[in-house]
Formats: C-alpha cells, structure tokens, sequence
C-alpha cells in the first residue's frame, strides 16, 4: 500500500492545522498567565486580594480597607475580573466581589497574598485596627521604632 501525492498532502495538511490550533491555545494560555500574574503587581490589588481570601466583600468596603477612592478600587477590581481571579455578583445595588473559584484561592494562598494585608502600621494608636482588634495608645503611631522609643523613655 502506497500513499500517493494526494494523502500526502491530506496527512501534511492536518498536521500543519493541528500545529496552528496548538499554538493559537499556546498563546492564548500564554496571555491569560501574563494577565493573571500582571494583576498581582499592584500593592493596592494584592491587598483587596488578601481581604478577599478570608470572605467576600461589597466594593464600597474596599475603600476604606485600602485607603484609595472608589474611582481607584474600581479601576483595580476591573483589573482582578479581567484577569479571571474575581467574580462579582450584583445584589440590588451593590456589587459583591470574591475569588473566581477554590483552585484560584489555592494558588493565591500558596502565593503567600493572605499575609499581605497591612496591618496596624499606619493606624493611629487611639484606635482599634480592623484586622488584629488591638487598642493603641493615644497619639502615636505603631511601628518597631515607636514601641522603641517608649520604651527608651520609660
């Protein structure tokens, strides 16, 4: 049995389509890989992205949890959907954003993201932080060097 010219051709035909579709998913994994791991190379985002590991949150919360205007947490949780790390759900007229799934939760904790979440640096001391519930004393802000200070002093 001998192919001719003809099935030739078919099996070289087959092959060359075969290999385009493999580099067409190639490149679009590719793409979807470089915007995932863009996504995670904002301060800004890595911390929504820590909040979101422990539950989901309302857009407006992030706000505040981030220190940035809405305009900005926006622009930032836009970036985190494109990406495919969050969905979001619309309840009335809010919006409520969470990691996309469990295996995307994984790979983000295993990133380390969970510890990200800034934490009682820039706090006044007056205050309570939000994330480890700690009361601080009045006037000062918390760092190493502060709580050196104090105790230098005493």
């Amino acid at each position: 049995m001998s192919l001719g010219t003809e099935g030739f051709r078919t099996t070289n035909y087959t092959a060359l389509i075969y290999m385009d579709i493999c580099a067409y998913i190639h490149i679009i994994m590719l793409d979807s890989k470089v915007k995932f791991f863009k996504a995670l190379g904002d301060e800004t985002r890595l911390t929504i992205l820590s909040y979101l590991l422990e539950h989901s949150y309302c857009a407006c919360d992030f706000s505040s949890l981030t220190k940035r205007d809405q305009t900005t947490v926006s622009k930032h949780l836009r970036v985190l959907v494109e990406a495919g790390i969050l969905k979001y759900e619309k309840q009335g007229r809010n919006i409520i954003y969470s990691i996309k799934d469990e295996e995307t939760s994984y790979l983000l904790l295993s990133l380390g993201i969970k510890d990200i979440k800034p934490c009682c640096e820039k706090q006044q001391i007056s205050q309570v932080c939000p994330v480890c519930k700690k009361k601080y004393r009045t006037n000062n802000t918390v760092n190493d060097s502060t709580d050196n200070q104090v105790e230098k002093q005493s």
